[in-house]
């Protein structure tokens, strides 16, 4: 009896010894380089409709907002950012959507290269509403709100998925599906196959 109480002991100690080396071995995976301040929402942060809307009691505050870069222009002392409000998701990415809150512009108090922060570019910012400026969009006249950008997160290119389809048959070839062949698989590949 005492020998199966000390291999129980041995095995239960081997299965906590495995969990904790495959939770060391895991946990990089889940380590993120997304900065706190873009993760961490502010208290109370209006969208940009909001803001549009009662200006004067939303400034000063505190943002996250984020979406997609529309144009960025360099000024003397300072690099703007043009971007469409996008909903952002609980680590402050932006989703793809077709709903916006509007557009605003981002004031960043350092160079950035056009090239990298170009059009269709994922970005999130946070800072403080300093006021709104006027521009046009087309022939419209548009009342951007300005926030003055404290962090701000260019997000990564996500690659272009890489189709590959059974050579023989196509989706509709009902002869062979679905006993045979199951028809046209797409598979994604990363960029190491391109």
């Amino acid at each position: 009896m005492a020998q199966n109480f000390l291999s129980d002991m041995n095995y239960n100690r081997l299965i906590i010894i495995s969990a904790w080396l495959l939770l060391i071995m895991f946990l990089p995976g889940c380590s993120t380089k997304i900065p706190p301040e873009i993760r961490q929402k502010p208290l109370n942060s209006p969208n940009v409709a909001q803001v549009r809307e009662q200006l004067e009691s939303h400034l000063s505050n505190n943002v996250r907002w984020g979406g997609i870069i529309v144009s960025t222009q360099n000024n003397k002392n300072s690099s703007r950012l043009t971007v469409v409000s996008l909903p952002l998701n609980s680590s402050g990415k932006p989703k793809r959507s077709d709903s916006s809150s509007g557009r605003f512009l981002a004031v960043v108090k350092e160079f950035l290269e056009p090239m990298v922060y170009s059009r269709d570019r994922q970005i999130t910012v946070t800072g403080s509403i300093v006021g709104t400026e006027s521009q046009k969009v087309g022939d419209f006249l548009y009342e951007y709100p300005v926030v003055e950008v404290n962090h701000y997160y260019l997000w990564p290119l996500e690659p272009d998925p890489v189709i590959i389809e059974h050579p023989f048959h196509s989706r509709h070839d009902l002869w062979f599906y679905p006993i045979y062949f199951p028809g046209t698989y797409p598979y994604q590949l990363n960029n190491f196959y391109r």
